[in-house]
């Protein structure tokens, strides 16, 4: 995974509100597999933004 790569959210996590199978964008790439995603609606406004583990995603294109 890398940068301005689009990835799919593959498990819940209820303490972010994020949910299997919304879409982000892979922001910037930390070390030992952490990606900060931002997750954004159909408008366009930010719903989250924020470091998630490789095991919460899939690269989708």
């Amino acid at each position: 995974m890398k940068q301005f790569d689009v990835v799919r959210i593959t498990k819940d996590y209820p303490a972010e509100g994020i949910i299997k199978g919304q879409i982000g964008t892979i922001i910037e790439v930390y070390v030992n597999n952490h990606f900060e995603i931002e997750i954004c609606d159909n408008n366009g406004r930010t719903l989250f933004l924020g470091a998630l583990s490789k095991d919460f995603l899939e690269v989708v294109y």
